[in-house]
């Protein structure tokens, strides 16, 4: 189907993290939104846990109980079961899903702004949720999140960007993000790094 999509399960270990560290700059950089952010942060990460649990439990099982190469793991796992097993596609897919997502913020959507409650915690989390499904639409060529699930199983964006496969700018992509990546871990810990740095001097020269 695809010529080496078992590359993704490499590259993927870097995108999960770079989800979130975008969510966590735009919940720095907007102080006055009261975001909830156990909520945001975790709904930057959450819709690719479960494809990560499937591809653990894959490796163990084929890979070392099975006994099945490494090259033939990752090819059944990402060429076929990604694609066709019911299991993996609705794991997957639920948390990347639009139509899921815009139900359950407009479920919760009058009482988001109620402190403390569930309704709020789950506004949140949907909506980091939605960034990250909608990002990850815009950078997989023809194998994104389903569009329309669960009421469609196959219909797909095709995007003219991949972020792993370089038949679609996929290296090119891939040194954006890890650009990126320092620039958002930059200004995440720049500030922190800069007191960090004050205190000791402040300490040495008490001393």
């Amino acid at each position: 189907m695809l010529p080496n999509f078992a590359t993704q399960f490499v590259t993927c270990c870097m995108n999960t993290p770079s989800h979130f560290l975008m969510t966590a700059a735009l919940d720095k950089a907007l102080p006055r939104v009261p975001i909830v952010k156990s909520a945001f942060l975790l709904g930057s990460v959450a819709p690719d846990l479960p494809l990560w649990l499937l591809s653990i439990a894959g490796i163990v099982y084929y890979r070392f109980m099975l006994g099945w190469s490494a090259a033939a793991t990752a090819n059944w796992m990402f060429d076929h079961l990604y694609f066709h097993d019911p299991i993996w596609i609705a794991a997957h897919n639920f948390l990347h899903a639009p139509l899921i997502l815009l139900t359950g913020i407009g479920l919760v959507w009058r009482t988001r702004r109620n402190i403390g409650s569930r309704s709020r915690w789950l506004f949140w989390f949907l909506l980091a949720c939605g960034l990250h499904a909608t990002i990850d639409i815009f950078t997989h060529a023809d194998d994104g999140p389903l569009l329309f699930f669960p009421l469609d199983w196959t219909t797909r964006f095709s995007s003219p960007v991949s972020y792993w496969d370089d038949r679609y700018y996929g290296r090119e992509f891939q040194q954006f993000e890890i650009g990126l990546n320092v620039l958002l871990l930059l200004y995440l810990t720049t500030p922190r790094i800069d007191r960090f740095l004050r205190r000791k001097c402040r300490s040495a020269l008490r001393s």
